[in-house]
């Protein structure tokens, strides 16, 4: 065989050898991608569980400050609760800057209600959440719910009134009953939500 020859068989040996070990490098870095794309689907999750509950929180705050305002404001305004998270927004006191959408699905929350008022929100998903312990062990988004609780009735004690002797004793209704009140409030009915 003449050099020529020889060249020729290690270069095309080269070649092959230099061919596998590109092959070999784009398979990494295909297994390498795939290693990170999961990674990064699962913090992605987690941003938009976070969003949630700051979100659904915030709405919350914003409802219950709704609700505490109703003594002060019931001259002009006819409910305790928002009808619409829009009226949260609205001025000359905003209890919510944005009415906010669900993080998790990009639609609006669902709504809990107590008759037309909204107590509350949960988001739409079915999907599991990642963070057990944000979410009470929850097996999916929309068991999670964002609710004001109703504030708990006062135990009634008959008897003379402790803050000012000179009124009239204090009487308690039957037991069973309540006395009349405005809802979420003591001596008020409970209402019912689903």
């Amino acid at each position: 065989m003449n050099s020529g020859g020889r060249r020729a068989a290690i270069l095309t040996t080269q070649r092959g050898v230099t061919y596998l070990m590109v092959m070999f490098l784009i398979v990494m870095m295909g297994i390498a991608m795939t290693l990170v794309g999961k990674q990064w689907a699962v913090t992605v999750k987690r941003d938009k569980e976070a969003e949630l509950l700051f979100r659904g929180n915030r709405i919350k705050a914003a409802i219950e400050s709704f609700a505490a305002d109703y003594q002060v404001k019931k001259a002009t305004r006819p409910n305790q609760y928002p009808l619409s998270l829009e009226e949260l927004t609205k001025l000359p006191k905003r209890y919510l800057q944005v009415v906010y959408k669900d993080p998790i699905t990009g639609q609006d929350f669902e709504l809990i209600k107590a008759g037309a008022e909204i107590r509350g929100v949960k988001s739409r998903s079915n999907a599991q959440p990642l963070g057990k312990v944000h979410f009470n062990n929850a097996i999916a988004y929309n068991q999670v719910a964002f609710q004001v609780q109703a504030a708990a009735s006062r135990a009634c004690t008959p008897g003379p009134n402790p803050l000012n002797p000179l009124a009239p004793p204090v009487t308690c209704p039957p037991a069973g009953t309540q006395a009349p009140g405005v809802l979420g409030l003591p001596g008020a009915p409970s209402a019912a939500t689903p």
